[in-house]
């Protein structure tokens, strides 16, 4: 239920990608990407990751009342950071818009990213509650309402006024804010106005380190984009960043529902007897369904691309997806370890991480790109999640409750590896032949597994199972 949320905002990507490749230039499409780099970094900020943390306070929390009490310490500090952002944003918008597009004529369209950034992490509250009243439909009509208006606006905008960039940053902004206001009466439901010191401060110390941990991750993301403006034009950039973002497929429709749902869950399950093997089953097959996700995405990609990107110089994003999948993959199992911190309430050890890759991805990119260029950003990200959950696993492999299965995952980087490999070394301009080797390559990739034993036996006859009933059974 959670995850169509995350599909339908994929979907609402997938729709206006061919929208901005077709009515934009290159320059126009990178400046979108900017900035939209540059709002997320403002999200995080202003919304201090108070969704794990209204989690971490509320879910175990059995007392309706109390609930209601920390929910409105939340509310208090998110509408204090959205008033502090807003100022900043009236003081600096024109400092930010010469450093980040090279121009101050940007200056509003800067002011919306904050506007942006507000009201997105206000919507947080009721979408947040919502999860803790277990009424996932709920999630899902607030996030949907919110991406159809959005939708909307841009479409009104841009295709039938025809307005220039600027008027996407306007319709993100007006979407949440009217969203948020209409479910307001369900936030104030479900508070209790009594400020609690004690609590703030609670919330303050759990908060912080997640915040910045966030702000470094999604620096760890989208900083190369910044840095590439320095050493290569806006087309490079935007061929880079429309890659990144059809490469970041799987966090949408796998990594992203899987987090909302294993937040809740982990702490469901925490106290059964077969907790430890679920977390370690559950990291295993979360890293293989990135992994045959991206490799399929891999392999039809060049037919796809060519359907939402409209723009043929764009094109050449194709050679970069594949990278940006692949680090997506390491990116999953990091989730693990991050719920050994939360459990342990040690998250100064996730910045302390993502700090450490954040150097290394921000020294390698200055290094190479300029000998390399955008492929040099696509390889170090790669290395930068690599390095990412190699430092989460040796830091918290001593009491994790997840033991990572490390030759199934070794077994699935390097079979990745290979299979793609095929759409970098052999092209087949025959349609049909391209399609058919595709799909008899996809089929051995299980085939080895099978080999290589990575399913268990009971698992093995589970899945027959499931081809019997489903499949065989129908086909008869």
């Amino acid at each position: 239920m959670y995850g169509l949320s995350r599909v339908a905002a994929k979907s609402v990507s997938f729709i206006l990608i061919p929208l901005y490749t077709s009515k934009f230039t290159a320059d126009g499409i990178a400046n979108i990407n900017l900035l939209e780099a540059l709002w997320q970094y403002l999200f995080i900020i202003c919304m201090f990751s108070f969704e794990t943390a209204i989690i971490f306070f509320c879910a175990s929390e059995k007392n309706i009342s109390r609930r209601k009490i920390i929910l409105f310490n939340f509310f208090i500090l998110s509408v204090f950071n959205s008033v502090v952002l807003l100022m900043l944003g009236g003081m600096f918008s024109e400092n930010i818009s010469l450093a980040v597009l090279k121009d101050i004529q940007y200056t509003d369209i800067i002011y919306y990213c904050f506007l942006i950034s507000v009201f997105e992490s206000l919507l947080v509250l009721p979408m947040t509650i919502s999860r803790l009243n277990e009424k996932p439909t709920l999630y899902i009509i607030i996030s949907i309402s919110n991406l159809g208006l959005n939708l909307l606006l841009q479409l009104y905008f841009i295709v039938i006024k025809n307005y220039d960039f600027g008027y996407v940053f306007l319709a993100k902004t007006i979407a949440p804010a009217l969203i948020f206001l209409i479910f307001i009466p369900y936030v104030i439901k479900n508070i209790f106005a009594s400020i609690s010191i004690e609590d703030i401060k609670s919330i303050l110390r759990f908060s912080f380190p997640l915040m910045l941990a966030a702000l470094l991750s999604i620096m760890l993301n989208t900083f190369d984009r910044f840095i590439l403006t320095y050493f290569v034009s806006k087309e490079d950039i935007a061929v880079y960043t429309t890659g990144y973002s059809i490469g970041s497929m799987t966090n949408a429709f796998i990594l992203a529902p899987f987090t909302l749902a294993f937040n809740m869950i982990f702490w469901k399950k925490i106290e059964e007897e077969n907790f430890r093997r679920f977390m370690t089953k559950s990291s295993t097959y979360l890293f293989f369904a990135m992994i045959v996700i991206s490799l399929v995405i891999t392999y039809f990609m060049s037919y796809g691309i060519k359907i939402f990107v409209r723009n043929e110089a764009l094109w050449t994003a194709g050679n970069v997806i594949p990278f940006i999948l692949f680090a997506n993959c390491f990116v999953s199992l990091f989730i693990f370890p991050s719920h050994d911190f939360y459990y342990r309430k040690t998250t100064s050890k996730i910045l302390f991480i993502i700090a450490i890759c954040l150097l290394f991805n921000f020294i390698a990119n200055v290094i190479f790109i300029s000998y390399f260029g955008i492929y040099a950003s696509a390889v170090i990200t790669v290395l930068s999640f690599m390095l990412m959950i190699l430092l989460g696993y040796l830091i918290t492999k001593n009491y994790s409750f997840t033991k990572f299965e490390s030759r199934k995952i070794i077994l699935l980087s390097v079979m990745f590896l290979i299979f793609a490999s095929y759409v970098y070394m052999i092209s087949i301009s025959n349609v049909y032949l391209d399609i058919i080797i595709k799909l008899l390559l996809i089929f051995l990739f299980f085939v080895i597994l099978h080999i290589f034993k990575f399913f268990e036996p009971i698992e093995t006859e589970r899945i027959k199972g499931f081809f019997n009933k489903y499949l065989f059974s129908k086909l008869k």
